[in-house]
């Protein structure tokens, strides 16, 4: 179950008692910009008059109008004394500010079904505070499925469905994973000068923390426990739930959002299961931490009562709303955020982040004859890994040499080679991960070894592909050489791979390691051609298996060449070789050496090419 833990923000709720600012923040769907109901534009006006907000999220506006809503709203509230600033670029969200607007800007998360986000900044009390209006992708609402109604359809199904994988499977459908992530990343740069980050918006997504085992069987939750994607992505990118964070039990203080309990709207409006409750939290405000800033207050804004199965009901949980007194304009309710904002002056440096680092070793052949001296050469690279922060060392296959280079070896001199590489890595105390190579794998049919990864797997009492976990970071080990001669992820391994997915958050960053590249442009750019055995052969469908998920970092060798790829926010990296030519010296300019790679979350990556110095015996 997931925990409701956030006593660790307490670390930044040390603010001095004297030299604060107030700052409320305000949230808002207009529903269609405020006309569904009559007199919605003007309620909107009488929402942001009635709670006097500092800074104002509105979406679902009517981006391109020649009198845009915003437009009209700052204007109706000068004329009530109050001076609001519009972010003026009159899309479908908007950012509206007592405080000046500083570098506006809007991104295009995709452009399928895009839905903007606003980006500007304000100083207040001598800080920088960075704001998002964000309305997330309304279509594939996955939590109609445990209720008997299709995520995109809305209209009833067949049965419910009720597998948290199978909701997810649809959930990701949709393109608000992409925007989060979008907004993550943009969103890095203003994290890291010690800015205040805000975002805030209609989601159309639940929260994770809303839908654990305490609430399975309660609101036609369908007993399933779902770890939504949006919100999980954010708590891992460090991102703070403002109501759940005050407000920790979804039992005593649901939030409901939506439906809104809107008396002066038509009743069929406001829900699509009539028979169902659909109440949920999908609008939301979510800060980034930082020291000498307190979340002081959260309310829900709007009509207390909320419509379960087709009726307007009243409230019922120790929810706190703000009720005003105009016309009520939308489907939704808001949120309204406070916090305290100490002054710039004494403004300490954020804790400094958890860092993952591990060491990258390809292609150590090491071989029976001993060629270049390779075990010492190996002993060599491990002992330099000892000097780095590595805390482990992934290895990206051809270990050893028993496959494919022309040799007839026993079994038994198949197994000293292993038991030579095992041992050397042993001593040398670092814990340590293996890939199989194509050379590692050792063909006896007639003792049943007929795929070449069964001598692999008995040694390392490990399967030729797994996966793990290093602080937050999920690695798949990959074996690129099944199907005999082609060098492939097989349909199992690929079947495995899908499987394994399916329990992974779309946030979690993920490192692949295999073998034979992915991506690798060396030899068609240097030699002008492109050999089959250069890439893995179904790598296309490898990359599908991850589109949807944070990859982050492909290791690759099998090609003794150094070599860097970005494509798509996704890093190859062909890491060498600590053999180099086969410990006969450089191969095509890169020495014996290895990859050293620095991780932070959520999105610090770092690494190096380190030659460790060795010479090869002459």
């Amino acid at each position: 179950m997931i925990k409701y833990s956030f006593l660790f923000l307490m670390l930044f709720a040390a603010v001095s008692c004297s030299g604060d600012r107030e700052l409320k923040v305000l949230q808002l769907n207009t529903w269609i910009y405020g006309k569904i109901v009559s007199g919605g534009a003007e309620g909107v006006v009488d929402v942001i008059d009635q709670t006097d907000a500092d800074v104002v999220f509105l979406c679902e506006l009517d981006a391109g109008s020649a009198d845009p809503l915003s437009q009209r709203i700052v204007k109706a509230l000068g004329q009530r004394g109050k001076t609001y600033y519009s972010d003026g670029k009159n899309v479908q969200t908007c950012i509206l500010s007592k405080y000046a607007l500083d570098k506006v800007a809007v991104l295009i998360p995709t452009r399928e079904r895009h839905r903007p986000i606003v980006k500007a900044n304000i100083s207040v009390n001598g800080r920088t505070v960075t704001l998002y209006s964000a309305h997330l992708d309304h279509l594939h609402y996955a939590p109609y499925l445990p209720k008997g109604y299709g995520a995109s359809s809305w209209a009833r199904i067949d049965a419910p469905v009720c597998d948290p994988d199978s909701i997810l499977a649809a959930n990701r459908v949709s393109l608000r994973d992409e925007a989060i992530r979008a907004f993550i990343r943009d969103a890095k740069t203003e994290t890291a000068k010690g800015n205040l980050v805000i975002i805030g918006g209609d989601f159309n997504e639940p929260s994770h923390f809303d839908w654990q085992a305490d609430t399975k069987d309660i609101r036609d939750h369908g007993g399933a426990v779902v770890n939504w994607d949006v919100s999980l992505m954010l708590q891992q990118a460090g991102y703070v739930d403002a109501y759940r964070y005050l407000y920790p039990n979804p039992q005593t203080h649901p939030g409901f959002t939506w439906p809104a309990g809107n008396e002066t709207a038509q009743l069929e409006k406001l829900f699509y299961t009539p028979d169902k409750d659909e109440r949920e939290r999908i609008d939301f405000i979510y800060y980034y931490p930082q020291p000498n800033v307190r979340l002081t207050a959260m309310n829900i804004v709007g009509p207390a009562a909320s419509v379960e199965c087709g009726k307007i009901t009243p409230n019922t949980a120790a929810d706190k709303h703000i009720e005003t007194t105009g016309v009520w304009p939308s489907d939704h309710k808001g949120n309204l955020a406070v916090f305290k904002i100490s002054s710039a002056t004494g403004k300490t440096q954020p804790p400094p982040k958890e860092e993952l680092a591990f060491a990258f070793l390809t292609d150590v052949h090491l071989n029976a004859a001993n060629k270049g001296d390779g075990m010492n050469g190996l002993k060599q690279a491990l002992e330099r890994v000892k000097d780095t922060p590595a805390e482990f060392v992934v290895f990206g296959g051809d270990l050893v040499d028993i496959s494919g280079m022309g040799w007839n070896m026993s079994k038994e001199k198949a197994d000293s080679m292993y038991n030579v590489f095992k041992q050397t890595t042993e001593q040398a105390g670092i814990p340590y991960f293996p890939a199989i190579g194509n050379h590692d794998r050792y063909f006896d049919p007639e003792n049943g070894y007929t795929i070449g990864d069964e001598m692999f797997t008995a040694q390392f009492n490990t399967p030729s592909y797994y996966t793990f976990e290093k602080k937050g970071v999920r690695f798949f080990v990959l074996n690129s050489v099944q199907d005999g001669d082609r060098l492939c992820i097989g349909k199992e391994q690929m079947a495995w791979l899908k499987k394994e997915l399916k329990q992974v958050s779309l946030a979690t960053p993920i490192v692949v390691v295999q073998h034979v590249p992915v991506y690798s442009q060396y030899y068609p750019v240097v030699d002008g051609k492109f050999v089959p055995w250069d890439v893995t052969c179904n790598y296309k469908e490898e990359l599908d298996a991850f589109r949807k998920h944070n990859l982050k970092l492909v290791l690759q060798g099998h090609q003794h060449l150094y070599e860097e790829i970005f494509v798509q926010n996704v890093r190859y990296i062909t890491a060498g070789a600590v053999s180099a030519g086969w410990w006969s010296g450089e191969f095509h300019g890169t020495e014996e050496g290895f990859l050293l790679v620095r991780m932070q979350q959520p999105d610090g990556l770092e690494w190096e090419y380190i030659d460790y110095g060795w010479e090869p015996r002459k």
